[in-house]
Order: C-alpha cells, then sequence, then structure tokens
C-alpha cells in the first residue's frame, strides 16, 4: 500500500519529470557559492553621528551618482540592496538595510530591541558601518566609542543567548573574525574581535583637509586605534554631498574613495569576509590624505603611541583619549529633549491662529466625509449616479 502511494507521487524515488527536474535545478542552486545554502540574507547598518552624514553616505553607496541630499532620517528608516550572483546571474542576493538615527535616548531604545540590532538571527551575517562626522571633531571620539560599546554589549548578550542553546555560532563567528583579521598578524590577540564586519567612516572630510597638519594627525592616529584595536576598517570620505565648486583634482580623490567605500562594503555584505579584500582596495594611512585600512592591514607600532607614552600595551587606549580630549575638550550631553527654536516663530498669537486654521480644514473635512457617505448611501440604495469623471477626491485628514 505504502509502496503504491510513493509511486503516484509524481517526484518519487526513479521519477524523471518536470518535478524532479526543479527538485535538481533548485539543489544545485543551493550548494552553488552564494546559494542559500551557504549564506543567508545579509544585515547592514549605518550608525553614528547626528547629522554627520549617515543618509548621505548610505545614498552613495547605493547610487554612486546621485548628489542630491536625502531627507534626514526620522527614527529608523529600512530598505534593501540586491546583487547578482557571479555565478548565476539570474540569482539574486539580498542585503537588508538599516539606519538609526543619531540621538542618543532613540539609538538605546532600538540597539535593544532583538529583532533589529545584533539579534540572533542577523549576527552571523552582520556588517556595521559607525559614522562619525569630521566638521565635527569633538563629537568623533566620543561617537566611535559610544558605539563601539553598543556593539560589544548587543553581540555579548545575544551570543549568551545562544550559547545557552548550545550553539556554536558564537565561538564560530569570533574564530571567523580572527582569521580574516589575520590569525598570525602581530596585534591579533590585542584586538577585540566581536564576531562582525565593522568599518568607521569618517565623514566630511572635505571640511577637515585643510586643517593644521598636526590635528590631522592625531585624529588619524586616534581613529586608527580605536578601529584597529576593535578590528574594524576606517575609510575617510568626503565631497559626498555636493560635486559643484569642488576642485576637479579633490573631486576625483573622493570619487576614487568612495568606489574604495563601495568595494569595501560590497564585498563585506554580499561576498563576506571570509575572503581578504586587501588587493581590490588600496591601503592609505598617511594622515595628510584621505585614510583607507580595510580590518587587518594596520599595526599597533605604525599607529604608535602618543608622544610620552608608557611601554603597557593596555594603557594605550586611555593615552590615546586623553591627547584627543586635551585637543578637543569633551562637549556636555544635552538631552535629545532640550529643542531650541524661535519664540517669536512660536508666540501664543501664533500658535493660536494656526490651531484655529487646522480646526477650520478639520471640520470642512468632516463635512465633506459626511457628504460622501450620504451620497455613497443613496448610490447603494439606488437612488444617485456615480461621481463624474475628473471629480476631485477628498484629500486625507489634516495633521493637526
Amino acid at each position: 500500500m505504502a509502496a503504491a502511494a510513493e509511486s503516484n507521487i509524481p517526484f518519487g524515488p526513479g521519477k524523471n519529470n518536470l518535478w524532479t527536474k526543479i527538485i535538481e535545478h533548485n539543489k544545485n542552486l543551493a550548494k552553488q557559492p552564494g546559494g542559500d545554502a551557504v549564506r543567508p540574507d545579509a544585515i547592514l547598518y549605518f550608525v553614528g553621528s547626528r547629522q554627520g552624514g549617515k543618509s548621505t553616505l548610505l545614498n552613495r553607496f547605493l547610487y554612486p551618482d546621485k548628489t542630491d541630499t536625502p531627507k534626514a532620517t526620522e527614527g529608523l528608516e529600512y530598505t534593501y540592496a540586491r546583487k547578482s550572483v557571479s555565478t548565476n546571474i539570474e540569482r539574486k542576493d539580498i542585503a537588508h538595510i538599516w539606519e538609526i538615527a543619531g540621538t542618543e535616548k532613540l539609538s538605546n531604545e532600538i540597539s535593544a530591541c532583538e529583532n533589529i540590532f545584533l539579534g540572533m538571527r542577523q549576527v552571523a551575517t552582520a556588517v556595521v558601518v559607525i559614522v562619525v562626522d569630521l566638521s565635527n571633531p569633538a563629537s568623533v571620539l566620543p561617537t566611535l566609542e559610544y558605539w563601539l560599546d553598543k556593539v560589544k554589549a548587543k553581540t555579548g548578550a545575544t551570543y549568551e543567548k545562544l550559547e545557552r542553546r548550545g550553539s556554536k555560532l558564537p565561538e564560530q563567528l569570533k574564530l571567523r573574525a580572527k582569521k580574516v583579521f589575520g590569525s598570525s598578524h602581530e596585534d591579533a590577540n590585542s584586538v577585540v574581535h566581536t564576531g562582525i564586519s565593522l568599518v568607521v567612516a569618517a565623514t566630511k572630510y572635505d571640511t577637515f583637509k585643510d586643517g593644521d597638519a598636526e590635528v590631522r594627525k592625531i585624529m588619524s592616529r586616534t581613529l586608527r586605534y580605536f578601529a584597529h584595536t576593535h578590528g574594524a576598517g576606517l575609510v575617510y570620505m568626503g565631497g559626498l554631498q555636493n560635486d559643484k565648486g569642488q576642485n576637479p583634482k579633490d573631486l576625483q580623490e573622493y570619487r576614487a574613495q568612495l568606489n574604495n567605500f563601495r568595494a569595501l562594503l560590497n564585498h563585506l555584505v554580499f561576498t563576506g569576509p571570509d575572503r581578504k579584500i586587501t588587493g581590490k582596495v588600496p591601503v592609505e594611512t598617511d594622515h595628510m590624505k584621505q585614510i583607507c585600512i580595510p580590518s587587518g592591514t594596520d599595526k599597533l607600532k605604525d599607529v604608535g603611541r602618543p608622544r610620552g607614552g608608557g611601554d603597557n600595551a593596555e594603557g594605550a587606549h586611555a593615552e590615546w583619549k586623553a591627547v584627543f580630549e586635551k585637543l578637543y575638550p569633551p562637549v556636555p550631553k544635552a538631552s535629545d529633549t532640550d529643542w531650541s527654536f524661535d519664540t517669536e516663530q512660536y508666540a501664543e498669537a501664533v500658535v493660536d491662529s494656526v490651531i484655529q486654521q487646522k480646526n477650520a480644514e478639520l471640520a470642512a473635512y468632516k463635512k465633506q466625509q459626511a457628504a460622501q457617505s450620504a451620497q455613497s448611501r443613496a448610490a447603494r440604495a439606488g437612488g444617485a449616479t456615480a461621481a463624474p469623471r475628473g471629480a476631485r477626491t477628498a484629500a486625507p485628514p489634516p495633521k493637526k
């Protein structure tokens, strides 16, 4: 009986038809590099400085020739990217892209969400781009430290949950990160390997490049130290918002760096960090130029220590932070709710006038909706005809 039932299944053993061909085709796809059985969808996060250019950088990553300024992110924004698999142009890899607005209160809330930021379903293919704003140098190190700490805390909590379930994924991700960084690298044991791919993008380099050489040196070496000891890449980005009025030589360099950034990110997102990208992205460590340092290509001995620094390697963190804060004293944090505004623009009489106007618009809208409802009821009863072509439809209710 069972054998007879099995023989009636169109894709059963020994069958050779359209169904069996489709199944075999899908199995072969899964075995190919980039197949579903090899790599799930990637997750890419853009986090960092408020008004630091996250939206612009994301926009130029997706559309390199699109120079218009995107709308500022309010809260959390989602988009996605697709890329054809090299072994099969009909097949697409998907990257889910999240951008988190820069307010600290919101960042704290979103980064705590299990299903959005570095949860159990995201850590295996996660890439985090931390944006710091060179046009606001005092904010650079606090922003970088804040997000590095967030990444370490969240991956630690996620790994703990996975380990309680008996998963070996946390250990595998950390070993993968160490291997990609370079297990034989002289600094391998001095690096915090979170298991995910990190890129520090220092934006608005065009506002910073003509500053004092010593200031630029301290900024670059501080960023190199913190990026390198966290297994992150470091890229300076400039000229993203507007090509007009730019020096042709600078513009050429900015575009070349954008290509480097896109190549690095595409590799991490769609190829995966399992293979190095050193040969595809040129390394630049000169503080007088646009820095580009993929993960694992820097060295602590090349970064050096601040003048007068000690011999204890662990003390370098505090030394570089002290030097940076001496140059850029910490700015007191303002609450996310501490908004400044023009008191004349929002005077009580003006506000009352606007409220009256909006109430009148809302009353007119309700009256229009009531008339349309009456018309619809009459039409259903057979006592009305359809509205003439070209008749205006009701607008959505105005925002109060």
